[in-house]
C-alpha cells in the first residue's frame, strides 16, 4: 500500500498463511510488526489499511486489535484512534531486570536444546547485523535483533516464556539504543558471546551473556535520557 507506513510481510510473516485461523495469523503478523520495531511507538494504524495489508476484512481485524491492546501493545485513544503503545523510560528501567531474568532463563534452556542448523542461522543473523550496522541500514538492524531474539525465546521449549518475554519487547526503547556511539558495535559483540556460549551449550554462560546484554542496554537507555533532560517522558505518545 502506498504511504501507509505498513512494512511490506517478509517471507517468514506470509507462511503463516496457512497456520491457524484468521485471528491467529492475524495477530501474530501485528504483533511481530511491532516486536520487530516496523511498527513505531505512537503510530497510527488505520483499520481499512490493516484489512487489505492483512487481507482480512473489518470484523476480525477488529478483533486482532482489541487482542493486541489487551497485552497492552496498542492503545486506543477515544475520538483518535488506535496507536502502537508510547514507550516510556520508566518502564524500560522497570522492566531491565524481569527482561534479565526471564531471557537469561531462555538462554540457558535453549542451551541444551540448540542444533549445528541453529547455531548456523544465529552466525548468519549477526553477520548480517553487522553488516546491516555498517551500511546504517537500521530496518533490516531492527529485524535480524529480533529475528535472533525470537530464535532463542522460541527454541526454549516454553510457549509460557516465550509469550511472557514477546509482551514485555515492545515497552522497552529499542530504538534508542542506536542514538548511542558505540552501543551497536558493543551489541553485536554481545550478540556474539551469547553465540558462543549457545555453542558450547554451556547454560550458564549463555544466560549471563544474555543478562549482560539486556542489563547494559537498559542501564545505557536510562543514562541517555536523562542526559537528554527527557526522564518523565515518553517515546511515540499521542497524548
Amino acid at each position: 500500500m502506498d504511504n501507509s507506513g505498513l512494512p511490506e510481510l517478509d517471507s517468514a510473516e506470509s507462511d503463516l498463511a496457512e497456520l491457524g485461523t484468521k485471528l491467529v495469523r492475524g495477530a501474530r503478523i501485528l504483533r511481530g510488526a511491532i516486536l520487530r520495531g516496523d511498527l513505531k511507538p505512537g503510530q497510527q494504524l488505520k483499520q481499512q489499511e490493516l484489512a487489505e495489508w492483512l487481507n482480512m476484512s473489518a470484523t476480525p481485524v477488529r478483533e486482532v486489535l482489541r487482542i493486541l491492546a489487551a497485552e497492552g501493545l496498542l492503545e486506543h485513544i477515544p475520538h483518535k484512534g488506535v496507536y502502537v503503545a508510547a514507550v516510556s523510560p520508566q518502564d524500560t528501567a522497570e522492566i531491565t531486570p524481569i527482561r534479565v531474568a526471564l531471557e537469561g532463563l531462555a538462554a540457558r534452556l535453549y542451551a541444551a536444546r540448540v542444533t549445528e542448523a541453529d547455531l548456523t542461522t544465529l552466525e548468519r543473523l549477526v553477520d548480517e547485523m553487522a553488516g546491516a550496522w555498517q551500511e546504517m541500514d537500521l530496518v533490516r538492524v531492527r529485524r535480524t535483533n529480533y529475528h535472533f531474539h525470537s530464535a532463542i525465546y522460541s527454541g526454549a521449549g516454553s510457549e509460557i516464556l516465550s509469550s511472557l518475554i514477546e509482551r514485555l519487547w515492545p515497552r522497552f526503547a529499542t530504538d534508542i539504543l542506536w542514538m548511542i556511539p558505540g552501543r551497536a558495535e558493543q551489541s553485536i559483540e554481545q550478540h556474539r558471546a551469547i553465540l558462543a556460549a549457545l555453542r558450547c551449550h554451556d547454560g550458564e554462560q549463555a544466560a549471563q551473556a544474555m543478562a549482560d546484554h539486556i542489563h547494559t542496554a537498559g542501564q545505557q537507555i536510562t543514562r541517555f535520557v536523562k542526559r537528554q533532560g527527557g526522564g518523565g517522558g515518553t517515546f511515540g505518545s499521542n497524548v
